[in-house]
């Protein structure tokens, strides 16, 4: 039986259609991506799902014994919320469960209560059943869950008494992420669930939903994720809904040859109506006008059930030129450090840069990629070392946010013509490779979503035919159709590209060098960025298997070692014995004569609290071993 159906779904924003008879199913533990471009109306499909719309037409059926839970783009949530506490709210009934058994140890421990056969056997009773519902919601380990998603999704520990008000954007989506997760529910409904996520949050977040037990929707521009997650796409276009088998890339190649057929049905379908109409015209008055009569009927049965050629959806005809080549060393830099006052960014970084390398720049989020993109570019100066452009070298910073590089009052138009000796046609023929045709060449750029914003600023950026490309997340607010677009037009660029980006998709297909900031130093590594991955699991199997040897020497009490000296396995262990205390302190509370005695219920909470954080502290220092390697 399904966990979710929808059925002929329509739904209209004023007069503008959205979706017209939408009609799929997901299965329990299935996982689907839902894809299309930008404005077509995927949101509009969770949000319906989620109930927090009303379909026009049609219906939206979840199991009665499932539980769904919704990510928004845009998260709302109380300001006044501490992190720690907003995540909860992600399992309010088990929090629910725990205030209640709480209530009912306080009754049990009233001597009023407890002297009262028939009220201690009435509370007891509850007590039991809660204490059972409280268990099986995984509420002995709530704190610990939390806990590991929060660190999953790159927040410390000291982050979690933050309120939600002093976060910034990014960080209150991952925020209610970790809620939504925190929730366990029977469907997820995900959209754009990786913006604002660094590669380690979003390796971790696919690493989650492969093993996540329940079914999943999930709106995503990143194809490295979908196509590692869901085994089923779901295309949105033309406001229906059509279902592909297989994960993204499968859907990609099926697509293209569905394409395919439909171009060759549509050929043989126009060679017959073309000799037919021939015979007609040949025939119609001769002595064959009976065959010509019967060639007639024919050519209405033909283009009756003709078949449509398929609708080319407009997509980027992004084209790149590097002009005049430069030297063989582009880039050159020596002893390069970056401090903003008492913080360091990077410290002396020697590299060298050559003509046509595609390098990719990884690191954490704040760790100073855009700033060491800015240095190669020149629009900051190091604090010590220096940087040094080669012989004919046009560099070209795009920055992460194209706000910066825009003027919000020029119109689209005017922003690209500006001081170039183009004439206004020639600018707009151009501007209709990015999708800015007729009337939109003359929006304000105050007006421009965050897509269409980033579409201009490229083809700024492209237009002036520079032959060192240094780009900041360019494929941010970009739907699938004009990432591949713009991909396609890298892979061709003749010139040196250094891109900072979380698209791994991006990285895999376009990158040969791999460049990660770390604590102010750059590790170089060539090869891909599935190499990169390859190396980086073997050296943390080789991390956890190579204390075995160090066991062989003389033996330690386990209370003098310490914790930086644990491996992954004696972590893992300790945690399993962590577990068990927790269940053996569980099952203590869950007994009722345990409430004859004040002292004991006491000593007991107290245990079980003491276990608990002794568990969260094994996580952490699970997690922190696991992300070391």
């Amino acid at each position: 039986m399904p966990i979710l159906t929808l059925s002929e779904l329509t739904k209209a924003y004023g007069s503008e259609p959205v979706l017209s008879g939408v009609t799929f199913s997901v299965e329990p533990k299935e996982k689907v991506a839902l894809v299309g471009r930008n404005g077509t109306g995927k949101t509009t499909i969770l949000r319906l799902i989620a109930g927090l719309d009303q379909a026009d037409r049609g219906a939206v059926t979840l199991a009665p014994w499932a539980r769904a839970a919704y990510l928004a783009q845009i998260p709302e949530g109380t300001a006044e919320d501490t992190v720690w506490d907003h995540v909860l709210t992600g399992a309010a009934d088990v929090q629910a469960l725990e205030a209640r058994l709480r209530h009912l140890e306080t009754l049990m421990a009233d001597p009023e209560i407890h002297d009262d056969s028939a009220r201690l056997r009435s509370v007891m009773d509850e007590y039991g059943t809660v204490h059972d519902h409280f268990e099986h919601a995984g509420g002995f380990t709530l704190d610990v869950r939390a806990a590991m998603v929060l660190s999953g999704l790159g927040f410390a520990e000291a982050d979690r008494q933050k309120l939600l008000a002093t976060l910034s954007g990014g960080w209150r989506v991952r925020a209610e992420l970790a809620r939504v997760l925190l929730a366990e529910p029977d469907l997820l409904l995900l959209d754009e669930p990786t913006n604002h996520l660094d590669l380690e949050a979003l390796e971790w977040l696919q690493d989650y939903l492969q093993e996540f037990p329940g079914a999943a929707i999930i709106v995503s521009h990143d194809r490295y994720l979908i196509d590692a997650v869901t085994t089923r796409t779901l295309e949105l276009e033309e406001r229906l809904v059509t279902s592909f088998p297989g994960a993204y890339s499968v859907y990609v190649r099926l697509k293209a040859e569905l394409i395919e057929r439909r171009r060759e049905q549509v050929e043989r379908q126009q060679e017959e109506i073309a000799k037919l109409e021939a015979y007609i015209r040949r025939y119609k008055a001769g002595n064959r006008a009976t065959m010509a009569k019967s060639r007639e009927k024919r050519l209405g049965r033909v283009q009756q059930r003709a078949v449509e050629a398929p609708r080319q959806a407009k997509t980027m005809r992004v084209k790149t030129s590097a002009g005049a080549a430069s030297g063989k060393i582009v880039l050159t830099l020596r002893g390069v450090s970056k401090q903003y006052e008492h913080h360091r960014v990077l410290q002396d970084v020697d590299l060298l840069l050559f003509r046509g390398e595609r390098i990719g720049l990884l690191g954490a989020n704040g760790v100073g990629k855009s700033t060491l993109l800015k240095l190669m570019a020149g629009l900051e100066e190091p604090t010590a070392g220096r940087v040094t452009h080669g012989i004919g070298v046009r560099a070209t910073y795009f920055a992460q946010e194209p706000t910066s590089a825009l003027d919000p009052e020029n119109s689209v138009l005017d922003e690209v013509l500006a001081d170039r000796p183009m004439t206004p046609e020639a600018v707009r023929a151009y501007l209709g490779r990015f999708l800015f045709s007729g009337e939109d060449v003359f929006k304000q750029v105050a007006m421009l979503s965050g897509g269409e914003r980033q579409r201009l600023s490229l083809a700024k950026m492209l237009l002036d035919e520079p032959n060192v490309l240094l780009l900041d997340e360019p494929t941010n607010h970009l739907d699938i159709p004009s990432r591949e677009a713009l991909e396609a037009a890298l892979r061709d660029f003749t010139g040196t590209i250094v891109v900072a980006t979380h698209d791994r998709y991006l990285l895999e297909r376009l990158t040969s060098r791999i460049l990660t900031i770390q604590d102010g130093a750059i590790a170089d590594f060539h090869g891909t960025y599935h190499e990169l991955s390859v190396k980086r699991a073997r050296e943390r199997v080789r991390k956890v298997e190579k204390p075995e040897v160090a066991r062989a020497g003389p033996a330690k009490k386990p209370r003098q070692k310490q914790s930086s000296a644990l491996n992954f396995e004696e972590v893992a262990g300790q945690i399993a014995d962590a577990e068990r205390d927790l269940e053996n302190v569980s099952r203590r509370l869950g007994d009722p004569e345990l409430y004859r005695d004040p002292d004991l219920v006491k000593k007991a909470q107290q245990q079980y609290k003491g276990a608990e954080e002794r568990l969260a502290e094994l996580y952490a220092l699970l997690e922190t071993l696991d992300s070391a390697g």
